[in-house]
């Protein structure tokens, strides 16, 4: 069960044209990226790549949405990490160290606003998340012993934090919000990702070039290590 896999603390064929021989019609040149920040993809395991596919950085995060120390780094990191990305230099793939339902609840929602929203919906989740808290402790003090099936319990967190609601303002649908938190496969995977990332981290947010993992645990000792290796 998801609750069980994770620390449940909380609660919870195209036709061609015909056309003759000497009149070919070019294809249509396609356009140059100037802004790859807006350049997201997923990753064969299931996670987010924002930037440049050819990046002189690769960069990897794992993050939790209950760390205090990952929303520290979003909100130093936003503006600087963005140029970079943006410029082609850097790109930045988010791994969601999970550590509880709560933090099961914000990937759900993150991933639910598919590739064009994930970085939007995780940024203001983690802008959140003294409000999250707070909003989490009273809801559990309320729901001591509560029976409902995991899944169930999963989105009523999230409902009651404001985590599908930052999703929702954020163009994604309450049938899409309603499909994501009943898919129990899904959220298997990423609980199972999760056991996976805590076998190579030992806190987050951790940081990792290739299979290098950087000595650094924020904005601040990350900064330089890039700045070095664009350097070179």
């Amino acid at each position: 069960m998801i609750a069980r896999v994770l620390i449940a603390a909380l609660l919870i064929g195209g036709v061609a044209l015909a056309q003759r021989p000497a009149a070919r019609v070019a294809a249509p040149a396609r356009p140059a990226v100037t802004d790859w920040g807006k350049l997201v993809r997923e990753t064969a395991d299931g996670h987010f790549v924002r930037g440049n596919p050819a990046a002189q950085i690769r960069l990897v995060e794992y993050a939790s949405f209950t760390c205090p120390h990952c929303a520290a780094f979003a909100a130093e990191s936003a503006a600087p990490l963005d140029a970079l990305i943006s410029s082609g230099e850097v790109s930045l793939e988010f791994r969601p160290a999970l550590r509880d339902a709560l933090d099961l609840g914000a990937a759900v929602a993150a991933r639910c606003g598919g590739p064009t929203r994930y970085f939007d919906i995780a940024k203001a989740i983690f802008a959140d998340q003294n409000a999250i808290f707070e909003r989490a402790g009273t809801y559990a003090q309320a729901h001591r012993g509560d029976q409902r099936p995991p899944l169930v319990q999963l989105r009523a967190v999230a409902d009651a934090t404001g985590i599908t609601a930052i999703a929702r303002a954020r163009g994604v649908s309450d049938a899409r919000l309603a499909s994501c938190f009943n898919d129990g496969r899904r959220q298997q995977a990423m609980a199972l990702a999760a056991q996976a990332a805590w076998k190579k981290i030992t806190g987050t947010p951790s940081f990792f070039i290739g299979d290098e993992k950087l000595d650094a645990g924020d904005w601040a000792g990350l900064q330089p290590i890039l700045q070095a290796r664009l350097a070179r």
